[in-house]
């Protein structure tokens, strides 16, 4: 396109090739913008898919497409029902992603010594590396995330439902999805960056700054790892959205191993690949998003507004862990005098 050849030859080789890309709040600055550009664009696709792979429940929408489930969504619940969770999501994507792309340059250097440059073994073991930092922060966000995506949730707002999860379920609920979570999306990223980095230098042998390389490369490499992993993202979406199982009372389920057992005996081998459309249609335009704002980050002229980012980052993450530590005393405070109410009774 017009634009694309525009910025290609307005920036110089060296202007992407000599910066300090080795520098951690670069790579920590361009990853925070990646993440939330990815997150927020895609979010309406992101709650489609959530319902697509419910395993029970009404408003699931299993048997429409996309856009006919966006169109029903809309239609019986409003706008605003496309983006119901997204508070929590924009809050925390930023930080989770930052760490995610600081940890895979920093072991694709350490591994880049081992194995040699551009080697896919060290690719994989970063992505892997990248992927433990991302879901310890991410797997709290996606469980309360997915309960408001939920059709009919009874969560007002992301922070009634965080605090709903820890008053009455404990904090385990937030990582009631950690296993599957984590045996996702090791294999997941582990397959995104050593396919990127392959198709990336397939494409672009001198590894310039080349926008739709980048963006075709993330988009493939994104969509081949998400259809292979929709197992375990289906086992995953089980835990964290704890639909209503007919012939059941209890629905907590717990684990791996009855999250399986229960999509198995619910919808046979075919649940397993429920929502495959909708997440590959999700997760492939978001890492093209990624990916092209992350390497915008290493154009000369785009550096000088990383400070003026960066001290708004730590602003807002220190913002969010005062009002954490406050909800929690607060939280805490109520139990107590619930205790005593109780005791003098």
């Amino acid at each position: 396109s017009t634009v694309q050849n525009f910025i290609e030859r307005s920036v110089e080789p060296s202007e992407y090739e000599d910066l300090p890309t080795e520098s951690h709040k670069v790579h920590i600055a361009a990853g925070c913008c990646a993440g939330i550009a990815e997150h927020c664009l895609m979010y309406p696709v992101d709650l489609v898919k959530t319902r697509i792979m419910a395993v029970a429940g009404p408003g699931s929408n299993q048997s429409l497409g996309i856009l006919q489930s966006m169109r029903n969504v809309v239609q019986g619940e409003g706008f605003r029902a496309l983006f119901r969770g997204i508070p929590v999501v924009f809050t925390m994507a930023g930080p989770a992603h930052g760490a995610y792309f600081a940890s895979y340059e920093l072991a694709k250097q350490r591994t880049g010594r081992s194995f040699g440059k551009d080697n896919p073994v060290g690719h994989m073991i970063s992505g892997a590396v990248a992927s433990l930092v991302h879901d310890a922060v991410m797997t709290p966000v996606d469980a309360v995330k997915q309960r408001m995506q939920k059709f009919q949730s009874s969560y007002k707002s992301s922070s009634q439902c965080s605090m709903s999860m820890l008053k009455n379920e404990g904090i385990r609920s937030f990582y009631r999805s950690y296993t599957s979570q984590i045996l996702m999306n090791i294999p997941q990223q582990c397959i995104h960056f050593m396919s990127y980095e392959y198709i990336k230098l397939t494409l672009n042998p001198e590894d310039t700054y080349r926008p739709g390389i980048h963006m075709l490369s993330g988009g493939i490499a994104g969509g081949i790892a998400a259809l292979s992993t929709t197992p375990m993202d289906v086992c995953k979406t089980l835990l964290n959205t704890q639909p209503t199982i007919p012939g059941q009372s209890n629905t907590a389920i717990t684990g791996l191993r009855n999250s399986i057992a229960t999509i198995y005996r619910v919808a046979g081998l075919r649940g397993f690949w429920k929502g495959s459309t909708a997440r590959v249609m999700t997760i492939a335009p978001s890492t093209a998003i990624c990916w092209l704002v992350y390497e915008s980050f290493k154009i000369r002229n785009i550096l000088k507004y990383l400070v003026v980012f960066l001290g708004v980052v730590n602003i807002a993450f220190c913002c969010i862990i005062i009002l954490v530590v406050t909800s929690l005393i607060c939280l805490i405070f109520k139990l107590l005098e619930k205790c005593s109410f109780a005791k003098k009774k």
